[in-house]
């Protein structure tokens, strides 16, 4: 089978898109080919085979007319087309593909129901998902599938570590209001009013657009104004490679994200062995209730993490080993990449 995929970027150290060089790889497995269409600049891996790689140039009228002639060049040699999250992807590839009766699959995972998915929903012939939280839209076209982990990369090293000494709490995802990184502070700073003083927080991150500033500025300041300056680091952007190491040095791993979506970061902390902590309520559908919390609740989060703390190391265990379980039957790659090749058979 020879696929194409049309996705926004192929880079494994880009901090937001890095994963989509594993899933190539995982793909091109049960392939004979694969060609991907890349939005953004890309750069393939170094021992790639039997994957052609297409970027696209950044100007925006150039961008559409090469992505067109690329489609009609590619579209009578390839056996479907895969297009990865953006809505446009599939509006843009969507009369090709009618014209040479290619099926498209359309992967999205995100709370956000705009006019383009609406429209994306009208003109592909399948939808996938990570979870029903993750697409609200109602559609017959929808299937979930559990998201893609790589399981080579984010794995644990020490499932038994206990919480007695030093902890670290860590949260990944960009400096956005959505992301609610104030009420993760103001916990860190009641448990440090309380005598935690061996807890720590880090966050990775940058933002997104350029009127976030005002956003991270005011994190900082609150930071310097609760005097948790050492307590609390700004890591900024981190390759995504280099994050699997952050999260098996990481005991806790907070996510407070308004998406909606089923966060691909709370699921790679935890297959890495981190407890975890979230209020998105996508999660509600796979973890514990103990590991939910309230939105915009510093006095919630910071009882959790104490709760999570008072765990005897058999009962951390217990649960570590019930996050990583959870990735390994519903969330990992290889399965995820077989259900979408299938949806071509």
């Amino acid at each position: 089978m020879h696929l194409l995929v049309i996705t926004r970027k192929i880079d494994h150290d880009d901090p937001r898109v890095g994963f989509v060089s594993a899933w190539a790889n995982e793909l091109k497995k049960s392939l004979k080919f694969l060609t991907i269409i890349a939005w953004q600049e890309s750069r393939p891996e170094a021992d790639w085979e039997n994957i052609r790689l297409i970027s696209l140039p950044k100007n925006k009228i150039l961008k559409i007319f090469w992505f067109q002639y690329y489609l009609i060049k590619i579209l009578p040699k390839v056996d479907g087309v895969f297009c990865h999250m953006n809505p446009e992807y599939t509006i843009l590839a969507a009369p090709s593909a009618k014209i040479f009766r290619k099926k498209i699959v359309s992967w999205y995972t995100h709370g956000t129901v705009s006019w383009r998915l609406k429209i994306m929903e009208k003109l592909t012939n399948q939808i996938l998902t990570a979870s029903k939280a993750s697409f609200r839209l109602r559609s017959r076209k929808l299937v979930v599938t559990g998201h893609g982990i790589d399981l080579k990369t984010f794995y644990p090293i020490d499932s038994s570590k206990s919480l007695k000494e030093k902890i670290q709490l860590i949260s990944v995802g960009r400096i956005s209001p959505t992301k609610d990184y104030e009420t993760i502070i103001k916990a860190v700073n009641l448990l440090n009013d309380q005598g935690f003083n061996y807890l720590n927080l880090k966050i990775i991150g940058e933002i997104g657009l350029a009127e976030q500033q005002v956003y991270f500025n005011s994190l900082k300041t609150m930071t310097e104004k609760m005097n948790l300056g050492g307590k609390v680091e700004f890591l900024g952007a981190i390759k995504h490679v280099e994050i699997p190491d952050y999260l098996r040095k990481s005991d806790i791993f907070i996510n407070l994200s308004g998406t909606g979506g089923l966060d691909k970061a709370v699921l790679e902390a935890m297959a890495c062995g981190c407890l975890v902590l979230t209020s998105n309520e996508a999660f509600r559908e796979i973890l514990p209730t103990e590991l939910i919390v309230g939105k915009n609740n510093p006095k919630m989060l910071s009882e959790k993490i104490k709760w999570l703390v008072g765990l005897s190391s058999d009962q951390l265990l217990k649960l570590r080993q019930q996050l990583q379980e959870e990735i390994i039957k519903n969330h990992n790659l290889t399965n995820l990449s077989l259900k979408i090749i299938s949806q071509f058979s």
